[in-house]
C-alpha cells in the first residue's frame, strides 16, 4: 500500500493530524494498537483558562481556544461549560482578582465570589473563587469517530509498533505492507521512551482518573482546586488528577484512589457518598518548556514528530494539526516555541547516538 504519510498513534495529536492531511488530499496510514491506557483516553479534555498556583493565562490562549471551539465544534464534541476555580487561599484570591483587570483575562471570567457559598451554598470555596468560561472535549467519541472513519477508508492497522522495523530510504519509509513518503510519530509519551526523538526533553507525567456514581447533584459547571470534578449529569461525576514523575506506568492505585475521592468530598460541605464505577490511570507526554513538539528530525528528513501536546492539549491541539500539515504539505513555518529546531544544540549532542536498541 502506498501512502503519503504513516501516522503512529491515534491519540488526540494522531486523529487530528489525519484529518487535517486528508482535508488537503493527503493519503494518510494510521497505526495504532488500541492503547486504552493512552493519556487521550483518559484525559478529561478540560480547557481551564487560567490555571496553576499563580492562576495564569497561556500564551495565545484566546487564538487557541477561538480555533479550537471552531474546529471541534465542526467534529461534534466541544463542549461549552464554566469552571468554577475555588481558592485556596486569600494570596490566590487576590491573583484572581487582578485578572479581571486584565484584558486578554476578561472574556474568560464571569465573576469572582468573596465568601463562601455566594455561589453555590452546598461548596466549601471559603475563599471565593473565580467562575470561568470554558469546556470540556467529548475524547472518546472524537477518538471513536475518527477511528471509524480511518477503518472505513481502510487506513488504519491495529498492531503494536516498534521504530527499528521502519526502514527509511531516499524515496521514503517502509513499514511491513505500507510504504510511505513520511512517517509521523503522534504516540505520546513512548516516543520519550525509545525511538528517533527519545533526545528531546520530554517530562512525562502519570495521572489517574476515576468515574463515581455520588449523592451529589449535578451541577451547571466544573469544580477545579487542586484538580477538577467534571459533572456528567444524575449524580455521575468524573474527577482527577494526580502528577506523577516517578513511575511511568498505566496500572490505578489505591493511594490515588483514596486520594481522588477524598478530595472529591472536600468540595461539598455535606457528606457525600461515592461509588467508584471506574478508575484510569494514563502518561502526559509533557516537555521541559510546555510547549509542543513539532517538526522533522535533524538527521532524519523523512521523519517527522507532533506530540508533546501535555495537559492542555485540547486547546493546543486543533491549531497545532492544522500548522503542522501545513508545514508538511506546503512547506510553511512552524511556530518557534514549537519548532524542535528550538533543540538544534540536543541534537547535536545526541548526533552519534544509535536508537534501534
Amino acid at each position: 500500500m502506498q501512502v503519503d504519510f504513516l501516522i503512529v498513534g491515534q491519540g488526540l495529536a494522531g486523529s487530528l493530524l489525519a484529518k487535517e492531511l486528508l482535508r488537503r488530499g493527503r493519503s494518510v496510514h494510521v497505526v495504532d494498537d488500541r492503547w486504552k491506557s493512552s493519556s487521550s483516553q483518559v484525559a478529561a479534555g478540560l480547557m481551564t483558562p487560567l490555571t496553576g498556583r499563580r492562576f495564569t493565562l497561556t500564551k495565545d490562549y484566546p487564538e487557541l481556544f477561538a480555533s479550537a471551539q471552531a474546529k471541534l465544534t465542526e467534529l461534534g464534541v466541544f463542549r461549552p461549560i464554566q469552571v468554577y476555580r475555588m481558592f485556596v487561599d486569600d494570596e490566590q484570591r487576590a491573583k484572581g482578582l487582578k485578572r479581571t483587570e486584565c484584558r486578554s483575562c476578561q472574556p474568560f471570567i464571569e465573576r469572582v465570589t468573596s465568601a463562601q457559598g455566594e455561589l453555590d451554598v452546598s461548596l466549601t470555596d471559603t475563599f471565593g473563587g473565580a467562575l470561568m468560561n470554558g469546556a470540556w472535549v467529548d475524547l472518546p467519541k472524537l477518538l471513536s469517530d475518527v477511528r471509524a472513519e480511518l477503518v472505513a477508508n481502510g487506513s488504519l492497522t491495529e498492531a503494536s509498533f516498534d521504530p527499528p522495523d521502519v526502514v527509511a530510504s531516499v524515496e521514503g519509509v517502509s513499514w511491513r505492507q505500507i510504504q510511505a513518503g513520511a512517517i509521523i510519530y503522534c504516540d505520546g509519551y513512548k516516543s520519550a521512551q525509545r525511538g528517533p526523538f527519545k533526545y528531546l526533553p520530554w517530562q512525562p507525567a502519570k495521572g489517574e482518573a476515576l468515574t463515581l456514581r455520588t449523592s451529589v447533584d449535578t451541577k451547571p459547571f466544573i469544580l477545579n482546586r487542586e484538580g477538577w470534578a467534571l459533572p456528567l449529569g444524575q449524580g455521575v461525576w468524573r474527577t482527577g488528577t494526580n502528577w506523577q514523575w516517578d513511575q511511568l506506568d498505566e496500572a490505578p492505585t489505591e493511594p490515588q484512589k483514596e486520594k481522588l475521592i477524598r478530595r472529591f468530598r472536600s468540595y461539598f460541605g455535606q457528606e457525600v457518598s461515592v461509588e467508584v464505577t471506574a478508575h484510569i490511570a494514563g502518561v502526559r507526554p509533557c516537555t521541559s518548556d510546555n510547549h509542543p513538539f513539532m517538526g522533522t528530525h535533524p538527521r532524519q528528513p523523512r521523519t517527522h514528530l507532533f506530540g508533546g501536546l501535555g495537559p492542555r492539549g485540547t486547546v493546543w491541539a486543533p491549531e497545532m494539526a492544522d500548522e503542522m500539515a501545513a508545514y508538511l504539505c506546503d512547506g510553511t513555518s512552524l511556530r518557534p516555541e514549537c519548532n524542535l529546531s528550538r533543540f538544534a544544540l540536543l541534537a547535536k549532542i545526541a548526533s552519534g547516538w544509535v536508537w534501534t536498541e
